[in-house]
């Protein structure tokens, strides 16, 4: 059994290591405006890991801002990225601020109003 769990781990490492990057890029976001010009596919999933983020450090206790779950529940990360994109684009005078500053300023203007 050990032998089989090596090989899949061997074969999935060969198969992940032969992929393309999906851009050709690795996106870090640092800025407002960094994350608006990335491909859409990067600001989701940047958002997604936010929100993530944020859920879980306020489940775990280790930020209180129960209001971030109450925001964010069942919403899908698409949504929250077209929230977070209008937001930006409705605050031009930000966008060189760090993005994820700005994306728990976009959230709880859009969730405390």
């Amino acid at each position: 059994m050990r032998r089989l769990i090596g090989r899949a781990v061997v074969v999935m490492f060969l198969v992940i290591s032969a992929l393309p990057a999906v851009s050709g890029e690795i996106w870090t976001f640092y800025t407002g405006e960094a994350y608006l010009n990335a491909p859409e596919p990067s600001r989701t999933l940047y958002v997604a890991g936010m929100s993530d983020t944020l859920n879980a450090l306020t489940d775990s206790g280790d930020i209180d801002a129960a209001w971030v779950v109450t925001c964010t529940q069942g919403k899908h990360s698409s949504e929250l990225t077209a929230m977070f994109d209008r937001w930006l684009i409705a605050n031009p005078a930000l966008l060189g601020k760090s993005a994820p500053l700005l994306f728990l300023v976009a959230l709880r203007a859009n969730c405390l109003q």
